[in-house]
C-alpha cells in the first residue's frame, strides 16, 4: 500500500530547494576623514558691557546658554569662604516675579534646566533649553541676574548643603589627597590652598545679607561673557539681558603663583582607610608658552591615556592600582600638572618611588610611538570632546575669560599636530621638574609614614578634621 506525499512536504529524495543570494556590494572604500575646525562664532557687545558670543550648531535643538563671571574663588572675602557657591545654587530658588517653587515651575513648563558652579578661576551659570523655548528662557534667566530672591530661608539650606560637603570630603580618599596635595602648592595665603566649599567657620559666617552683598557686587555684566550654542544661535534676541546693569568694577583677584618648595608629602590620616589614595600637583607654565602643545602630549604619553607610562607599569605590570591618571589643566596665569592613583596600602610607598622614577626626565626619554600615539589621541578626540552644544560654549566661555579669542583651538590643535619626539622630551625635560612634585596622600598614617620616610620622603602627618578645618 502506497502513501502519497503531501504537498507541503517535500520528499527525501528530492533535491534542497535553491536560495537566491542578492549580490554583494563592492565594500566601501575607508578614506582619510576631512580636517575639523571649531564652528563659527559671531560676537558682539550689549550696552551694559555683556560680551556675547553665538555660535550656530545645525542639528543641535537643545540650546546650551553659558554666562562666565569673571568671579574666581579668590574674589570670596577671607571670612566668607564658600559664599560663591552658596550664591550660585541659591539663586534659581526664587526671584521677586517668580517667589518661592514658581521659579522652577516656570522653568519646568519649558524643560529647561539651570546649573552653576564657583571655580578657581571663574564662576559659571548655565541655562540647557530647547530651542524653540530659548526666548522664554532668556526672559527667566535675566530675571535670575536681576532680581533673584536670596531669601534668608534658602540662603541657610544651601549654607547647610555646603556644611554637609565638607562632610563627605572628609571620608573621601581622593578628595583628600588632591586638596593635601594643594596646601603644599600654593602658599597659605592662597584660596586655592583650602576646600572650594569654604570651612566651617566661615560658612558659619554666611547669611542672607552678606550673599545679597556679593551678589550686588560680584555678578556685573561688565566683566562677563555670555556663550549661545545651538541651532540657530545667530538669530536669538538678547534684548531681555539689556536690563541687567551694574556699575563697572576693578579688574579681578589674580590667583597667586604656586610656591617653589621642594617635594613634600602631606599625609592626611583615615585610619579605616581601605587603600592609599595619592594626589600629585605641580605648577607649570600656561597657554602662552611655546612649549604648551608639546607639554599636553608629553603628559599624555606619561600618565594621560591607557596605554601610558604610568598606566602600563603601576597597573599592568606591577598591578598596584587599577588605574592612574595624568592631565595638564590651564589656569589664568600658568597651568597645574596632576597625578592621581589609588594603591593598596601595602604596596603604596613603593607605588610612590616608582611613579617619581617614570616622572623623572632623566631617565628614559619618550619613544617616538609613544609621542606619536599620544598625540594622535589628543588630535583625533577632539571632534568629539565638542560635539554638543555644551562643549562648545564652555570652552569658549573659559577662553574669553582667559583673553584668547575662539581661532586660538584651531590654533592650538594645528601646532599639537606638529608636536614631535624631540619636542615633547624638550618640555618634559624643562617643564616636569621632578623634584618640584607637590604629593599629597590619604590612607593609614601608621602604616604609611614610616614606610613613606623610609622611602626618603619628607612627611608631615594631618587630621581630615584640621585640614578641612571641620572644628571651626
Amino acid at each position: 500500500m502506497s502513501h502519497a506525499t503531501p504537498p507541503s512536504q517535500t520528499s527525501p529524495k528530492d533535491p534542497a530547494p535553491q536560495v537566491q543570494q542578492a549580490p554583494l556590494r563592492p565594500r566601501p572604500t575607508v578614506t582619510t576623514g576631512s580636517a575639523w575646525t571649531f564652528p563659527h562664532v559671531e560676537r558682539r557687545e550689549l550696552g551694559n558691557g555683556l560680551t556675547v558670543l553665538t555660535v550656530p550648531l545645525p542639528g543641535q535643538e537643545i540650546m546650551s546658554v553659558q554666562l562666565a563671571l569673571d568671579v574666581p574663588l579668590a574674589s570670596e572675602p577671607a571670612d566668607l569662604e564658600g559664599i560663591g557657591a552658596v550664591t550660585v545654587r541659591t539663586a534659581d530658588e526664587g526671584t521677586a516675579p517668580h517667589p518661592g517653587h514658581e521659579f522652577a515651575e516656570q522653568m519646568e513648563q519649558i524643560a529647561a534646566s539651570y546649573g552653576g558652579s564657583a571655580m578657581p578661576t571663574s564662576t559659571m551659570l548655565s541655562l540647557d533649553v530647547p530651542g524653540e523655548q530659548l526666548p522664554t528662557g532668556m526672559e527667566l534667566f535675566a530675571e535670575l541676574l536681576t532680581s533673584t530672591a536670596l531669601d534668608p530661608v534658602d540662603v541657610g539650606r544651601q549654607v547647610d548643603a555646603s556644611v554637609a560637603q565638607l562632610a563627605r570630603t572628609a571620608h573621601s580618599g581622593p578628595s583628600l589627597a588632591q586638596l593635601a596635595a594643594n596646601r603644599l602648592l600654593w602658599p597659605c595665603s592662597s584660596r586655592l590652598s583650602r576646600a572650594s566649599a569654604g570651612s566651617m567657620s566661615t560658612l558659619a559666617a554666611i547669611d542672607a545679607e552678606r550673599v545679597r552683598e556679593f551678589w550686588n557686587q560680584m555678578w556685573r555684566p561688565d566683566r562677563g561673557v555670555l556663550v549661545v550654542a545651538g541651532d540657530h544661535a545667530d538669530e536669538v534676541n538678547l534684548d531681555v539681558l539689556e536690563q541687567w546693569t551694574g556699575t563697572p568694577r576693578a579688574e579681578s583677584t589674580r590667583e597667586l603663583t604656586t610656591t617653589a618648595a621642594a617635594r613634600r608629602v602631606l599625609l592626611v590620616d583615615r585610619p579605616d582607610a581601605v587603600q592609599a589614595d595619592v594626589g600629585l600637583q605641580l605648577g607649570t607654565p600656561g597657554r602662552d608658552h611655546p612649549l604648551w602643545p608639546a607639554l599636553k602630549v608629553a603628559a599624555a604619553a606619561l600618565g594621560g591615556t591607557f596605554s601610558s607610562r604610568l598606566n602600563s607599569v603601576l597597573r599592568e605590570e606591577k598591578g598596584w592600582s587599577y588605574g592612574v591618571g595624568m592631565s595638564v589643566r590651564p589656569m589664568k596665569c600658568g597651568a597645574i600638572a596632576s597625578v592621581s592613583g589609588a594603591f593598596r596600602t601595602e604596596v603604596a610607598a613603593e607605588a610612590l618611588v616608582t611613579t617619581m622614577q617614570i616622572l623623572d626626565a632623566a631617565g628614559d626619554p619618550l619613544g617616538r610611538t609613544e609621542v606619536d600615539e599620544a598625540r594622535d589621541h589628543l588630535v583625533g578626540v577632539a571632534p568629539l570632546q565638542y560635539d554638543t552644544a555644551e562643549a562648545v560654549s564652555a570652552q569658549l566661555a573659559v577662553l574669553h575669560l582667559a583673553g584668547l579669542p575662539s581661532i586660538w583651538i584651531d590654533e592650538h590643535f594645528a601646532r599639537l599636530a606638529q608636536v614631535g619626539h624631540d619636542s615633547a622630551n624638550e618640555a618634559w625635560q624643562q617643564l616636569l621638574d621632578v623634584t618640584a612634585w607637590q604629593i599629597g596622600i590619604s590612607g593609614q598614617a601608621g602604616v604609611l609614614a614610616p614606610q613613606l620616610r623610609e622611602a626618603g620622603f619628607e612627611v608631615e602627618v594631618i587630621s581630615p578634621d584640621r585640614l578641612l578645618d571641620l572644628a571651626g
